[in-house]
């Protein structure tokens, strides 16, 4: 009986040790064929090959890239948007962001939409509902690409000057836009003198305090202090249509950039157009030289009274720019130490090389550029640009 059951397990055993064998050898024939198909796969993203490596067409692999330590988030391609409002308001920074988006139409040939003449105002005529925007009656002109000027904000008048555009605006904090405003300016000097004022800062709050009227808009109680939410139209007889007018504004602008991050904003406004760093590259403009006195409790008390419009409006977009920073798509920290190192980078040429066309350009002012736009948007619009490389070409 003993030697009749090691018979009966030797045939037991010798079955599923065969088992063990052929699943040993399917496991090590599977992992050879993962490994092989992953390394196609990785030599496949990072040459840029398409997938079907026979296919006569290729796919257009998206860009992969490191986010954090251990994760990877995929970008999708996307296409340059060239089609833009940008309203801009006064001492926010305004004139460096214009000149960013006037060089990008010179180099990609947009067609600006601009005032009358050199250094006047687009002024909105309620009249006929539009702007006194330059006008050309040439056969080359096919329509505005972009507005980056001083404008009140009107939606409907802007849809006729430039269809399906992105629009954009630049904030800045009321107490110190309003201290970069007296210093800037020559407009008070009538009424306060810096050399004899103790505080001339302190005395201009309170002249616009005296000045204020509460007649009308009273959540714009002074307009030269509210004079951001004037000019994008939020300005209200009370508190509650001044939320919604505001609402109503975040809904329809695609960014709202903060002067207190100006490279930041950048970031989300190069992610919003799918431009590259270098079309954001800037060099400030209109700098006031000599330190500024700081911002007292009673100077803020005043601007808290005289501003409730300009600092309700930008309390919500200081909100709303986070918001977009934290949903980002892609390594915000990341990109932007890329940026500042490029901007360094240019500077440091520019430095080296101060009038080279591309630093000329970079150092000029807003009224030069808009000159030169005007002389080569009328030299090419209204004349044969045949053998001319240097004319704009319309960008369509």
């Amino acid at each position: 009986m003993v030697g009749g059951n090691r018979k009966t397990s030797i045939w037991i055993i010798i079955p599923c040790l065969m088992v063990v064998y052929l699943v040993l050898a399917w496991s090590f024939t599977s992992h050879q064929q993962r490994n092989t198909s992953l390394g196609k796969q990785y030599k496949l993203i990072s040459t840029g090959m398409s997938r079907t490596e026979n296919s006569s067409t290729t796919e257009e692999q998206p860009k992969v890239k490191v986010t954090h330590q251990h994760s990877w988030k995929t970008e999708k391609p996307c296409k340059p948007f060239r089609k833009f409002i940008y309203i801009k308001t006064m001492k926010t920074g305004s004139s460096t962001l214009a000149c960013i988006l006037f060089r990008y139409g010179l180099k990609n040939g947009l067609i600006a939409a601009l005032q009358q003449r050199a250094g006047a105002r687009i002024v909105y005529r309620a009249s006929s509902e539009n702007y006194n925007i330059l006008q050309y009656d040439c056969k080359n002109f096919q329509g505005y690409d972009f507005i980056a000027n001083h404008i009140f904000y009107h939606r409907a008048a802007m849809e006729n000057i430039v269809k399906d555009a992105k629009y954009i605006t630049i904030l800045r904090s009321p107490y110190t836009r309003l201290r970069s405003k007296f210093f800037y300016s020559n407009k008070y000097r009538h009424y306060i003198d810096p050399a004899s004022e103790p505080n001339p800062l302190l005395a201009f709050l309170k002249l616009l305090e005296r000045s204020g009227s509460t007649e009308q808009d009273c959540c714009c109680v002074s307009l030269e202090a509210n004079d951001l939410s004037r000019r994008l139209g939020v300005c209200a007889t009370n508190r509650e249509d001044l939320t919604d007018n505001i609402q109503q504004l975040d809904r329809e602008l695609d960014l709202v950039l903060l002067t207190e991050y100006y490279d930041e904003s950048l970031i989300l406004l190069k992610k919003l157009m799918c431009w590259e760093f270098e079309d954001i590259v800037y060099h400030s403009q209109k700098i006031y030289k000599n330190p500024l006195p700081p911002i007292t409790s009673k100077m803020k008390s005043i601007v808290d009274k005289i501003s409730i419009a300009d600092l309700q409006l930008y309390n919500h977009f200081n909100k709303t720019f986070w918001e977009k920073v934290k949903n980002y798509d892609g390594d915000f920290e990341a990109d932007l130490a890329e940026f500042r190192n490029i901007k360094k980078k240019v500077t440091e040429k520019c430095e080296n090389a101060p009038t080279s066309q591309y630093c000329n350009l970079l150092f000029m002012d807003t009224l030069p550029t808009t000159r030169l736009i005007y002389d080569k948007q009328l030299k090419f619009l209204c004349t044969n640009p045949k053998n001319d490389s240097d004319l704009l070409h319309t960008g369509k």
